[in-house]
Formats: structure tokens, C-alpha cells, sequence
């Protein structure tokens, strides 16, 4: 039996091999490549090897490629959800009664079980950051990751995906945003001391002792070093501004998730070069006018701004959605497209491989029977890495 299995994986690796180094050239009614406005009508995309090799008008199709005539759809880069807690049931997303945690790597409890998954990948959504919840003031990392692939070490796009931090009150202590704030700088300034330490140590090795080894305060010396950066869950304006006065403070790379009342201070968050995140426009109807028009708001102000859907308050499927309505409240056409793809691709720091069809970068797209973000148009097909990963037509059968 086991030999069996083993040829069974082996048949299936040469054939996916096979599939993945076979160069595929798919023609359609447009592709939107969300690189700078680029549009092609009557376009060509051609991929191999998991890569997009190009994409044009006009574009020389190899000999021995395979063909697919998609003249009546529209093709979008597959699209990217910043902020989720996908992969591993809810009760694994936050350690109660901690309330300081940053050193939890949300990677280390994801599960590849497909039932975490298809739902996502299904609706075009080929990336997701990933991450614990909000009930600690700092809960751990997030990863940035395919919904679709082997392993999740190979999935994995990015492992520093950003330190969670929640701002605002708690069930616990500290409760108050006032206290959270005061503690956050307590941490911050502890992490610069325990640095301090570490770099002296390794200068002295010889003659001071190895500080005892902190994780948590690690996770926070390389926010503040670079090597990380600072995920903030904020929803009032005041907390906002808490935020981005410890940004001043000191000097963290800083996106703010959530974001509902971000409309009040844009100018705050636009001079400190600041990006955000914005909740899911679904969950916010009924709040106030003003919320929805969170993305024109920022895009006016010159802020890199994506939607989110913090998949499980509303699944991941339904990301085409928001932006969706994010043209029903003033965003344009191409700026909806980006806070989808290529703009929580800059966010993530994975710009270089997903988040725009260009040459060079991972074949992740998704095939719709329409105008991409009509409601009624319905999507054919999603593909990652170059390989078609869900079917309409054959799933609907």
C-alpha cells in the first residue's frame, strides 16, 4: 500500500510538473495588469514554470503553447487580503489571560486542510496575511501566504508578516486605551534596553555574561531595528493618534488595520507616511456615511490604502466585493482594483512577486465571465503558481 501511494504522489508530481513547464498563453477581453492604470483590450498573457513571462497586445505566442480562449472574459491579478485569521480555528487566536505576546508566530499552528482554504482561493483570493486576533495588546506575527500550494513552509510568501498590536480597550487589565498606550511605550522602551544589552554582549562576549534571552522583547527590537513592522488594530480617532504618537516616539514602520474613524485624521496619518487597512465595507453599512468613503478619503490624501476582510467577521471570498464598494463610494475604477491587489502587496513587502500581472512575477490570476467587480459577474477561474486551482465550470457540475 505504501508503495502504492508513493508512485500515486510521484505520478501526480511529474504530471503537475509537466503541466506548470508547459508555456500557456490566454487571451481576453481585458487584462487589468494594476501596474500603473496598464489595461490591454483584446490582450494576451502568457505564463510558464508558475511565472508570467508577458503580457500585452500583440504578443508572440511559442509555437507549442497551449491556447485558452477566454475573448469574452476579463483577467485580474488574484487578489490579496491583508488582514484575516484564516487557517486554524478561532480559539487558537489569542493566548487569554496574556495580554503581551508579540513572539506568537501565527505560522506555527496553521493547518494545510483544504476545508481552511478552498472557500478563500474560490473567490479569487490567491494571498492572505494572516495573523492572531485582538484580544491581547500584542497577540504575535502574522505571515503572508498562498491559499493554495504543498506544504505550509512552501506556501509561505513572507514569514515576518507584522507584530499584531490591538489599541483600544480590553476585557482585562490593562483596560483602558490610556493604559494600553502607557504600556505599549513601557515595552517599546524595554525593548531598546534588552537590544542595548544583546549588542553589548556580543561585543564583549568574553567578558559579560549572555543577558537572559526575551522573545517577546526580541519581537519588538526588530520592529523598532527594521526588520519587522508594526500591524496595528485601531478603530477610534483618538487611538489612532495614540498610535501614531508612539510611531514618533519611536520610529516603527506602522499600518493601521481596521481604521474606522481614519477619516477623521487623514492629514495625521498622511504626513507620517503611514499606510491603512480598512475594514470591510459590509460590516460598516449603517455606521456612518462617512466610514464608507474610508478609501476615496485616503486615496485624496495620498495614503496607500487596501481593504481587508477579517476573514472570519466576513470571509475572504467576498474581497472583490469590497472593492465593489469601494467604487460605490467614490474610489475609481483602477484605486479599487489596487486597495485588492497590488496596493496590500506593497503593504506586505511582497510587491516583487504578487499583486500585479508583470513579467517575473508568480502567475496568480483570476478569469471572470464579466466586468470584474459587477455582483453578477461570476469568476471561471482562479490560478496559482500557473496552475488552475479552481474551475467553474467543472465544479459546478
Amino acid at each position: 500500500m505504501k508503495d502504492f501511494t508513493y508512485k500515486f504522489s510521484l505520478l501526480i508530481f511529474v504530471v503537475l510538473s509537466f503541466v506548470n513547464s508547459q508555456t500557456i498563453a490566454i487571451k481576453a477581453a481585458k487584462i487589468y495588469t494594476a501596474e500603473k492604470g496598464r489595461v490591454y483590450n483584446n490582450g494576451i498573457l502568457l505564463i510558464k514554470n508558475g511565472k508570467i513571462v508577458s503580457v500585452g497586445k500583440n504578443i508572440r505566442i511559442p509555437n507549442k503553447a497551449k491556447i485558452l480562449d477566454y475573448s469574452n472574459y476579463e483577467i485580474v491579478p488574484g487578489f490579496i487580503d491583508n488582514h484575516s485569521h484564516i487557517g486554524t480555528p478561532p480559539e487558537n487566536l489569542n493566548e487569554f489571560p496574556v495580554v503581551f505576546g508579540p513572539q506568537h508566530k501565527i505560522v506555527d499552528i496553521l493547518s494545510p486542510d483544504k476545508t481552511f482554504w478552498e472557500k478563500v482561493y474560490k473567490g479569487g483570493v490567491t494571498t492572505v496575511v494572516t495573523g492572531p486576533g485582538s484580544g491581547e495588546v500584542s497577540s504575535g506575527q502574522a505571515v503572508v501566504i498562498k491559499t493554495w500550494g504543498g506544504t505550509i513552509e512552501e506556501r509561505v510568501v513572507k514569514e515576518r508578516g507584522g507584530v499584531k498590536i490591538a489599541m483600544g480597550r480590553k476585557r482585562t487589565s490593562p483596560k483602558t486605551s490610556m493604559a494600553v498606550t502607557a504600556l505599549l511605550r513601557e515595552k517599546f522602551i524595554k525593548a531598546i534596553e534588552y537590544d542595548k544589552k544583546i549588542k553589548d554582549w556580543e561585543k564583549n562576549k568574553k567578558e559579560i555574561p549572555r543577558p537572559e534571552r526575551d522573545l517577546a522583547l526580541e519581537a519588538f527590537a526588530e520592529v523598532l531595528s527594521g526588520k519587522d513592522r508594526i500591524r496595528s488594530h485601531v478603530h477610534s480617532a483618538h487611538d489612532i493618534l495614540s498610535i501614531l504618537r508612539l510611531k514618533d516616539e519611536f520610529n516603527f514602520d506602522l499600518t493601521l488595520h481596521h481604521s474606522t474613524e481614519a477619516y477623521k485624521v487623514p492629514e495625521e496619518i498622511a504626513k507620517r507616511n503611514v499606510k491603512v487597512v480598512g475594514m470591510p465595507l459590509f460590516a460598516r453599512i449603517g455606521i456612518s456615511d462617512s466610514v464608507m468613503y474610508t478609501g476615496k478619503i485616503m486615496n485624496d490624501h495620498g495614503v496607500l490604502f487596501a481593504f481587508h476582510t477579517d476573514d472570519p467577521v466576513v470571509s475572504s471570498k467576498w474581497q472583490r466585493g469590497n472593492a465593489g464598494m469601494g467604487i460605490r463610494y467614490g474610489m475609481t475604477e483602477q484605486a479599487a482594483l489596487e486597495a485588492i491587489t497590488i496596493n496590500p502587496a506593497l503593504i506586505a513587502n511582497v510587491s516583487d512577486r504578487v499583486g500585479s500581472l508583470k513579467k517575473g512575477k508568480d502567475a496568480d490570476f483570476v478569469i471572470i465571465d464579466g466586468h470584474w467587480y459587477e455582483p453578477k459577474s461570476r469568476i471561471e477561474k482562479v490560478y496559482i503558481n500557473g496552475m488552475e486551482v479552481f474551475n467553474r465550470s467543472t465544479t459546478e457540475k
